[in-house]
């Protein structure tokens, strides 16, 4: 009796107890971050023009009060520590700093939304920042590992202002002498360093680095080469942010310097006498004119006088082109009592060394000649379109009733 009565009470229990659980369990609601109209980043930027440069309100500020987002790839985060609680993205029409609330969360590479409604676009400094980004509340990632190419310019163009926030890449600048081996930063004391770099024209542009940044202690590379970084603005000054010291490739010679390939300058040619240098060929393709060498006391050059219809080649010997983009060649030139004759530069590829350079295929290549007795440079010359072995030709040309003298001097094929 008393177990039937166990039994009994056991089931009215385990019926309760199931009566108490529900088959779903209730989902926290969603937090769905609407999308809204999109905007370019060039768009975002026009508001700010729009709503502040040339407002008539007295404002510094723009705050977005209605459903608006923005699509982009981050090109920079603050992993490095080189900035600190932000990031940069870029779409196709420009770039923006996003001011972020914490650090991390964004990375680069990451495609992203920028949710607008709350955010406020302000210029610190003049440089334009979308202001308390919450990256868990303003920020949807799209995909992640894009890669962005940077956008190749000069110096000069980027103090235009037509680039602020993007990733560039400047080719053919150097760290000036005083920072030139020094470090990016101050590691110790964690201090921001600005060191400045230049291009072979002089014009100067700072590379802002925090004591912060990973690579703070590494020491500037003291070549010339190209730099890949953000491009910053505070106030006047205009300044780049690295993300890392791979992008900054300084491998080749300075400014002014040079590694000097082949060079001739006629210190071993006699006075009058024709041109005998091992491996030179001094061609007289009509008429007798020949180059000869001229010595006046001071200093020594080669020498073309002809009178009438002539041509006169004087060819270099062979000559390996390894590093065509870095390759150029240079001379000096004079001239006298020019009628009608002209003296013009070739290159051969094909040049069989033989005594017609007809049977070869020369290219003509722009070069500064004189036209007076004035020292004339010739200015670099670029053969990055030429590798492997070339010979260059200076040939002279005049026609009947035609006549003229040139100097040819300080003749060098260099890698910069």
């Amino acid at each position: 009796m008393k177990t039937n009565v166990l039994i009994t009470v056991l089931f009215f229990l385990l019926i309760g107890f199931s009566s108490c659980i529900q088959e779903k369990f209730d989902e926290p609601p969603l937090n769905v971050i609407p999308e809204g109209n999109i905007l370019t980043i060039s768009e975002v930027r026009q508001i700010y023009t729009d709503s502040v440069l040339l407002a008539a309100a007295n404002t510094e500020t723009y705050k977005f009060t209605d459903d608006f987002s923005v699509f982009g790839i981050i090109t920079m985060d603050d992993k490095s520590g080189n900035i600190y609680k932000t990031a940069y993205v870029q779409d196709e029409t420009g770039a923006i700093n996003l001011r972020l609330l914490s650090p991390g969360g964004v990375y680069e590479g990451d495609s992203v939304r920028v949710y607008l409604k709350g955010l406020v676009l302000s210029s610190y400094e003049r440089m334009l920042q979308l202001d308390s980004v919450n990256v868990d509340k303003n920020i949807i990632k799209q995909s992640t590992l894009h890669k962005t190419e940077p956008k190749e310019i000069t110096i000069g163009e980027l103090k235009t202002g037509n680039y602020q926030a993007q990733l560039i890449k400047i080719d053919n600048v150097q760290f000036v002498g005083n920072d030139a081996g020094k470090q990016y930063a101050d590691p110790i004391g964690l201090n921001t360093v600005n060191r400045t770099i230049e291009d072979c024209d002089g014009n100067t542009l700072i590379v802002r680095t925090s004591g912060y940044a990973s690579f703070a202690g590494q020491n500037t590379p003291e070549g010339r080469g190209s730099i890949i970084a953000i491009a910053g603005q505070f106030r006047d000054d205009w300044q780049l942010y690295i993300r890392r010291t791979e992008e900054v490739k300084f491998d080749n010679l300075r400014c002014g310097e040079y590694n000097a390939i082949f060079e001739e300058d006629f210190a071993s040619v006699e006075h009058n006498k024709k041109i005998e240098i091992s491996g030179w060929k001094n061609i007289a393709s009509v008429g007798d004119s020949v180059w000869v060498g001229q010595n006046n006391g001071i200093n020594t050059s080669a020498k073309i006088t002809g009178i009438g219809n002539s041509e006169a080649w004087l060819i270099t010997p062979k000559i390996e082109i390894k590093n065509p983009e870095f390759t150029y060649l240079k001379f000096s030139t004079r001239a006298l009592s020019l009628y009608g004759a002209n003296l013009k530069v070739y290159v051969s590829k094909n040049y069989d060394g033989g005594s017609n350079p007809d049977n070869s295929t020369w290219e003509e290549i722009n070069a500064n000649i004189a036209s007076s007795t004035s020292t004339t440079n010739s200015g670099n010359i670029d053969l990055s379109s030429y590798s492997g072995n070339i010979n260059i030709a200076f040939k002279y040309s005049g026609l009947s009733g035609n006549k003229g003298v040139f100097y040819l001097d300080n003749l060098i094929v260099f890698e910069e």
